[in-house]
C-alpha cells in the first residue's frame, strides 16, 4: 500500500467521531471491486450475444484464407474484404513462416468460443478502475507516496527481468488516475491483443462500457449512504462524472 487518501468528497474526513468502514470505508472498498466485476461481466456478455457478435481477429483470418487462396465456397464475408487488409504487407511474411494466412495465435487452443467484443478483461478493468477512484483521490502525485514509503517509479528493463528507477522529466507529474488508466488498458491489451483473440478497438470501447456499468452501480449504491456526500471522479477520456445522495446536482457532467 502506498497511502492513497481517499477522494476529497468522502464524507468522513476530518470528523473526530466516525470514519469509514462498511460505508466509504476499506471492507466497502475492497466488497464493491468484487461487485462491480460480476456487474461488468454481464454487460459484456450481454453484448457479446445480445447485441454485436463481433468476430474474433482468429476468424477474420480465416476469411483472409479463404479470399486469398480462392476456397470453394468462397464465405460472402470473404469476397467482401477491404483491398487494405489484402494487400497488407504483413500476409507475405505470415505466410511464409507459416504456410497459411491464418492469423498466428498464442494460445495453441485458439481464440475463446464466445464473441470478441466486448472484451471482459477490458469490461472489468474499465468498471473496477473507476470504483478505485470513487473510493481514493485520483490527483494525488504518485512518486511522493512511493519515495514516502522506501519506493520510487520504476519501469521493466529492456530484457523484462528485472525494474529500473524511472529518470523520464515527467516522473514527478505521475498521478494515480494517469496510472490507472494505463492499468486498464495493460490488462486488456496484454491478455487480448499480444495474444491475437481481440481488436484493438474492443479493447477501448470494453473499457469505457465497463466505466459506464460501474457509475450505474455507484449511484445505484449512493442512495444507500447516510451521511451526504459529493464525489467526482475523471474519467478515461479527461471529463468529469459526479456520484451523489445529494438532490439537485446534475450527475452526469
Amino acid at each position: 500500500m502506498i497511502n492513497t487518501p481517499p477522494n476529497p468528497g468522502n464524507p468522513y474526513i476530518g470528523s473526530n467521531t466516525e470514519k469509514g468502514f462498511g460505508t466509504l470505508g476499506g471492507p466497502d472498498s475492497v466488497g464493491t471491486l468484487t461487485q462491480m466485476a460480476t456487474c461488468a461481466l454481464k454487460a459484456a456478455w450481454f453484448h457479446k450475444w445480445m447485441k454485436d457478435l463481433r468476430l474474433r481477429p482468429e476468424e477474420y483470418g480465416s476469411l483472409v484464407q479463404a479470399n486469398l487462396t480462392k476456397s470453394t465456397p468462397v464465405p460472402q464475408a470473404a469476397a467482401a474484404l477491404h483491398s487494405d487488409i489484402l494487400n497488407s504487407a504483413a500476409l507475405p511474411m505470415i505466410h511464409s513462416t507459416y504456410g497459411s494466412y491464418l492469423l498466428p495465435q498464442a494460445f495453441p487452443e485458439g481464440s475463446p468460443n464466445h464473441p470478441c467484443y466486448p472484451t471482459g478483461h477490458g469490461a472489468v478493468a474499465g468498471a473496477c478502475i473507476a470504483a478505485i477512484k470513487f473510493f481514493f483521490d485520483g490527483s494525488q502525485k504518485i512518486r511522493p507516496l512511493l519515495t514516502a514509503a522506501g519506493r520510487d517509479v520504476v519501469v521493466p528493463s529492456s530484457d523484462g527481468l528485472s525494474l529500473n528507477t524511472y529518470t523520464g522529466a515527467d516522473r514527478d507529474s505521475l498521478d494515480i488516475n494517469g496510472e490507472l488508466n494505463k492499468l486498464a488498458h495493460n490488462i486488456s491489451f496484454g491478455h487480448g491483443i499480444h495474444a491475437g483473440i481481440h481488436f484493438r478497438s474492443s479493447t477501448f470501447w470494453s473499457i469505457l462500457l465497463g466505466e459506464q456499468v460501474a457509475l450505474s452501480v455507484l449511484r445505484d449504491r449512493a442512495k444507500c449512504y447516510n451521511e451526504p456526500f459529493l464525489i467526482t471522479i475523471t474519467k478515461f477520456d479527461g471529463t468529469t462524472a459526479t456520484i451523489t445522495n445529494l438532490g439537485g446536482v446534475d450527475k452526469n457532467n
